[in-house]
């Protein structure tokens, strides 16, 4: 999943990479080192995971975007009332991953 999101991203010119993680922790820690303006988290984390990162990103760093990657559209609500700014089905395409990013672009 890191592989592929990587080559999508790649297709817009304001998002760089500057690092990725397997877990939770380890994503904070990336966040906590590198300051992003935007985390994408994959929803394949645990759920509370998942709602971990959100709720500790949202806390210390209110100003970073989060785009969480969904396995089904029954996630949207639960994820956006955790404190997700977006979100994009896993198995998207690209274009429904540029609905997902450009509002987060406009505000970044």
């Amino acid at each position: 999943m890191q592989q592929s999101l990587r080559a999508s991203l790649a297709a817009f010119p304001w998002v760089t990479v500057v690092a990725s993680a397997g877990d939770g922790l380890t994503a904070l820690g990336q966040v906590t080192q590198h300051h992003p303006g935007l985390v994408i988290i994959d929803s394949n984390l645990l759920d509370e995971e998942v709602a971990a990162l959100l709720d500790t990103v949202k806390i210390r760093y209110p100003e970073t975007h989060c785009l969480v990657m969904i396995r089904s559209s029954q996630q949207v609500a639960q994820l956006l009332s955790q404190g997700a700014d977006a979100v994009a089905l896993r198995d998207g395409t690209l274009h429904q991953l540029q609905v997902a990013l450009q509002p987060l672009a406009s505000d970044a």
